[in-house]
C-alpha cells in the first residue's frame, strides 16, 4: 500500500503546523547524529557493505544474540516483504487491526490469509498457519502483549512462525522485547525499526532478529546493498549512543494526559493505550470529515483509521506530540464539536 499511511501532508495544499498522524517521536533527530552524518558524507562515494555486516554485528552485541541471527533492512517494511517472499504461497494469520503492510506483503507473495482479533488466538490457530503476524506494541491501537504471553504462544504452536513487529518498542516504558526468546525458540522472527524512536524515517532503517534456522532462510532472499552507507552509519551511531534524547516517561505522561483530555470532551471515545499513539472513535461525524476540518481550519493532521481492517469510518489515530501541540489539537477538537453542534 503506497498510499493510506500517516504523514500524507504532500496531498494537501495547506501548511501543517502539527502532525499527529505519524508515529515518529516528536522530539526530532538527535543533533549529534546529524553532525555525525555530515562528517560521514564521503561514504556515499563508495559502495556500502552489501549485507551491512558491521551494523548487524553491532546490533547482535546490543541485543546479546549471535551475529548470524541479525539481518539489516531498508526499513522494517522491506523486512516484512522479504519474510513474505521467503514463505511464498504459505498460510498467514494476521491479528487485526494491524499495520496494512503485513497483509500487502502476504498478498504480493500469494499467501492464504486468515484474519483474527486478539481474543481469537485459539480459534485461529486451528487453521495451523505457517506464519502468524502481530504488532507489539500494535499499530494502530497500541495494544501490548506481555512477554509471558509471547512465550506461551511460541510453546503452544511450535509449527507456526510468530512474526512480531516491535517497531514502537523503544517508545514504551517498561516494554520487554521478545528478542531474547530467539535464542530458545526456532519459530520466532522479531522485526525492529531504528527510525521511529530516532526520528529518521527518511533514512529507512530496520532489522530482524530471528532464530538461527529462520535467519539463515531469510538471508537466502535478502537483496544486497539495500541499506545505504549513511543509514548503516546512522544505525551504528544509534546503537553506540542509545536514547540520547528519548524520554519515555515524559512521552507516557504526555500521552496519558492527551488521552484523558480527549475522552473528557464527551464526543470522543478513546481506546486506552500504553503506547504514545492511540485510537479515538467519533460519536458523530466521520474521521474523514474531521481530518478535512482540522487541516483546513487549523493546519492539523490526524490519521484517518478507516482503512485499517476491522475499523469503520468513525475511527482516527493520534500520535502524541509536545504539550503545546497537544493543546492545539484539543482546541481544534473543541472547535469541531462546537461547530458540529451548531449545525444540528
Amino acid at each position: 500500500m503506497i498510499r493510506g499511511h500517516g504523514d500524507d501532508r504532500q496531498y494537501y495544499n495547506k501548511t501543517i503546523c502539527a502532525d499527529f498522524s505519524s508515529n515518529v517521536w516528536f522530539g526530532g533527530t538527535d543533533p549529534k547524529l546529524m553532525e555525525h552524518l555530515r562528517k560521514n558524507m564521503p561514504l556515499i562515494e563508495r559502495y556500502p557493505e552489501p549485507d551491512a555486516a558491521d551494523l548487524c554485528r553491532k546490533t547482535s552485541e546490543f541485543h546479546h544474540v549471535e551475529s548470524d541471527q541479525v539481518l539489516a533492512f531498508n526499513g522494517s517494511v522491506e523486512a516484512f516483504y522479504t519474510i513474505a517472499l521467503a514463505f511464498r504461497e504459505k498460510d498467514s494469520a494476521i491479528c487485526y487491526p494491524a499495520f496494512s503492510e503485513y497483509e500487502d506483503a502476504c498478498r504480493m507473495h500469494d499467501h492464504q490469509l486468515y484474519h483474527f482479533q486478539k481474543d481469537e488466538w485459539e480459534q485461529c490457530m486451528k487453521t495451523n498457519p505457517t506464519l502468524c503476524w502481530i504488532g507489539n506494541p500494535n499499530n494502530p491501537d497500541g495494544y501490548i502483549y506481555g512477554f509471558q504471553q509471547i512465550k506461551d504462544r511460541l510453546e503452544s504452536y511450535p509449527d507456526t512462525v510468530l512474526v512480531i513487529d516491535e517497531a514502537y518498542a523503544d517508545l514504551v516504558t517498561g516494554f520487554q522485547s521478545a528478542i531474547p526468546l530467539t535464542k530458545t525458540f526456532s519459530n520466532l522472527i522479531v522485526v525492529r525499526s531504528l527510525t521511529k524512536c530516532s526520528a529518521i524515517p527518511g533514512l529507512r532503517l530496520g532489522y530482524v532478529v530471528a532464530s538461527h534456522p529462520l535467519a539463515a532462510k531469510l538471508k537466502c532472499f535478502q537483496q544486497p546493498w539495500s541499506v545505504n552507507a549513511l543509514a548503516q552509519e546512522a544505525g551504528k551511531f544509534l546503537l553506540d549512543h542509545p536514547k540520547n534524547l528519548l524520554d519515555k516517561v515524559k512521552i507516557r505522561e504526555l500521552s496519558s494526559a492527551l488521552q484523558q483530555a480527549i475522552a473528557q470532551t464527551g464526543d470522543f471515545r478513546v481506546v486506552p493505550s500504553e503506547a504514545p499513539f492511540f485510537l479515538v472513535e467519533l460519536q458523530s461525524g466521520t474521521a474523514a470529515g474531521l481530518k478535512e476540518f482540522l487541516i483546513e481550519e487549523h493546519g492539523i493532521l490526524i490519521r484517518d483509521a478507516t482503512n485499517f481492517r476491522g475499523l469503520n469510518q468513525k475511527y482516527f489515530r493520534v500520535s502524541t506530540l509536545s504539550a503545546d501541540e497537544n493543546q492545539l489539537l484539543l482546541a481544534a477538537l473543541a472547535d469541531w464539536k462546537s461547530k458540529s453542534n451548531r449545525n444540528l
